[in-house]
């Protein structure tokens, strides 16, 4: 979706429907008037974008969910219905900054299929592609190798522990039909590997292991 498109719906849209599935589930920070479980199909979710802001940094970058394209696969989360032209506003730019400029993302239209059974309808996705310098994805990174990453990175918003673990909770917790086994892997290993460090650092200060206990408790 090109930028003149954005700024179309930046100065007209009055009502946008927003599909999240990664820290938009349990993290939208826009005002939304209802809210609906559902899928999109033709892609599955993967932690292959680097993010070096709000979870991660330069140094030690953290990974975040992005779509991968799967003939066969989708992506169950959540579509966001916002209405009026001052909440579309702020939605989208607090979401443009947020996914696009400090993220990486661009913004694509999808089908939804809402999990109800009501019509299918188009809703607005920031994914990331390969084309990006953030972009980390590889199918044969080992599930292992993605959990090492994750637990030791950390950015402005909190610990990418946090990300992945609430994202998890959420799904078993709101949609049980959704069985994303690179998700729930990925969230033993992280939550497994975090224990680890829990438990190398029992001689380290209250503070560096709370580091470590916050973020998996706390999900």
């Amino acid at each position: 979706m090109d930028i003149q498109f954005v700024e179309h719906l930046l100065a007209n849209a009055t009502s946008v429907t927003i599909f999240g599935y990664g820290s938009l589930l349990w993290k939208p920070d826009f005002t939304y008037k209802r809210r609906q479980i559902g899928h999109i199909t033709g892609f599955v979710r993967r932690f292959y974008q680097g993010n070096i802001t709000h979870r991660g940094t330069p140094e030690t970058p953290g990974r975040c969910a992005t779509l991968v394209k799967s003939s066969g696969g989708s992506v169950w989360g959540v579509a966001f219905d916002v209405e009026g032209t001052d909440e579309v506003r702020r939605a989208m730019c607090g979401l443009n900054l947020r996914e696009m400029t400090l993220g990486g993302y661009i913004l694509m239209t999808m089908t939804f299929y809402p999990r109800d059974g009501s019509p299918p309808r188009p809703v607005l996705v920031y994914t990331a592609t390969e084309h990006n310098s953030l972009y980390l994805g590889s199918d044969d990174t080992p599930i292992e190798d993605i959990a090492k990453d994750i637990v030791a990175a950390r950015g402005f918003a909190g610990s990418n522990i946090e990300y992945v673990t609430k994202m998890a909770d959420f799904v078993r917790e709101h949609i049980p039909e959704d069985d994303d086994e690179h998700l729930f892997s990925l969230d033993r290993s992280v939550r497994n590997h975090t224990q680890d460090l829990i438990q190398s650092h029992s001689s380290s200060s209250n503070y560096e292991r709370s580091i470590y206990v916050e973020a998996v408790t706390s999900s």
